[in-house]
């Protein structure tokens, strides 16, 4: 017997000897221990990635991805697309199955309409607990759907309120408003001359919606319930747009041409220095302290929406979501797992002075000695906006829903319908486009 097991023992031992000699021979690891991509059996592999054109969230990603080619040994092709293609663009692909697409640049309103058709994998058996723990909770609820994650998040925002602290100092207002009555207080002391107290997007566009959305979760009110029943025609949501309107109408402290406007509108306008506060997303930082593209690049802050009834938000993401028609998914695992590592995601929140959706990645931007006081202070601020966030798009009817409510917001806030018979139509227009 003891012969036997020495023999057995010593097989194992050349078994393993073979085996290392094997592995030694297939690849190496650079010098800081990652692997050079010649033993991770991925070698010569390529995922198609479809992403935002434009985004420098994704150039950021494309000016790196030579780093995760050296340690996978996995190549990447991109394939831009305009955001208002994409949607269409990524629909066609999961419906042909035809794999072309392995990673798609998941924008949160589709993640629930994808997932309940199958298009995405469901990723959240691959996430360890310590990393979900690692994550904004609000980051990964607005990533999932019926509770599984099936996008992990890259980036993690809601809109904030930029302002001009000049503007504020000169008009005497020492405080941001915390309330709904304090913003439209200020809003007609900042309207001076040819500058503005504020910009209410109503652009007939998905874009202004998501604004909305907020309006309506500060003050009470919901789009779609838990049980799915649309919620559009209520006396919350009525009261929205009565101080919505007011503020244009008759406080008249709203940027005239506000109805045409949409995101890309309030960015400008603000910039150029034509209005005082505005709503308006995280990236926005960033270019507004560009002297190039700025006039006002030193003389403004951020701060967190107004509460109405309630301190509310939606919460939004971009992340990465694996093809259920990819043959390549365990490879697309690799890459998503490079792009959304807590390094990885500081970097990309240094770089481009965003929040970031992992607590250990703002952690590694709070210490970063190449942004400036001012720049730390607005990113927290902006993180900090997402513990008031919440997941608006968990009905996967949400992008039909945010269509049909783009025409009453538009409609309501030029006066073209009144507000009872806007929200009438739109919750009737609803029904009958998802029943």
């Amino acid at each position: 017997m003891k012969r036997k097991l020495t023999g057995l023992i010593g097989s194992l031992l050349i078994l393993a000897m073979l085996l290392t000699a094997c592995s030694g021979q297939a690849g190496s690891t650079t010098a800081d221990g990652q692997s050079s991509g010649e033993n991770t059996g991925y070698e010569g592999t390529e995922l198609v990635i479809g992403v935002e054109s434009g985004s420098t969230n994704i150039a950021f990603y494309q000016e790196h991805i030579d780093e995760f080619t050296e340690e996978t040994g996995i190549t990447v092709e991109w394939v831009e697309i305009p955001h208002d293609n994409m949607h269409e663009r990524f629909v066609q692909e999961a419906i042909s199955q035809s794999g072309a697409i392995d990673i798609y640049d998941t924008d949160q309103p589709w993640i629930s309409e994808f997932a309940s058709k199958g298009y995405l994998e469901p990723l959240g058996d691959k996430l360890s607990e310590e990393d979900k723990s690692d994550f904004y909770e609000s980051a990964l609820d607005a990533s999932s759907y019926k509770g599984e994650i099936y996008s992990i998040p890259f980036f993690v925002h809601t809109p904030v309120v930029f302002y001009r602290t000049d503007l504020f100092e000169e008009a005497g207002i020492t405080e941001f408003p915390k309330t709904w009555e304090e913003y439209a207080d200020a809003a007609k002391k900042l309207t001076q001359g040819d500058v503005y107290g504020t910009i209410i997007e109503a652009k007939q566009a998905g874009e202004p919606v998501t604004h909305l959305v907020d309006w309506i979760y500060q003050n009470g009110g919901s789009i779609i319930d838990a049980d799915g029943n649309i919620m559009i025609n209520s006396e919350e949501n009525a009261e929205v747009f009565e101080f919505l309107l007011k503020m244009m109408y008759e406080d008249q402290s709203v940027m005239p041409g506000s109805v045409g406007y949409d995101n890309a509108d309030v960015d400008n306008m603000f910039m150029q220095g034509q209005v005082a506060m505005v709503k308006a997303w995280p990236y926005l930082y960033a270019m507004a302290k560009d002297p190039e593209q700025s006039t006002i690049y030193d003389n403004f802050s951020v701060a967190i929406q107004p509460a109405g009834k309630e301190q509310s938000t939606a919460a939004w993401t971009w992340g990465f979501g694996i093809s259920s028609s990819s043959e390549k998914k365990d490879a697309a695992w690799e890459f998503i797992k490079w792009a959304t590592s807590s390094e990885t995601l500081a970097q990309l929140g240094i770089t481009n002075i965003n929040p970031v959706p992992r607590i250990s990645s703002l952690e590694v931007v709070q210490n970063d000695e190449t942004l400036t006081d001012l720049d730390k202070e607005c990113i927290q601020t902006m993180s900090d906006a997402l513990n008031y966030a919440s997941n608006a798009t968990e009905n996967p009817n949400f992008p039909t829903v945010q269509n049909e409510l783009s025409y009453t917001l538009s409609n309501i806030m030029s006066q073209q319908t009144g507000v009872e018979e806007g929200l009438k139509q739109a919750e009737q227009a609803i029904k009958e486009a998802i029943e």
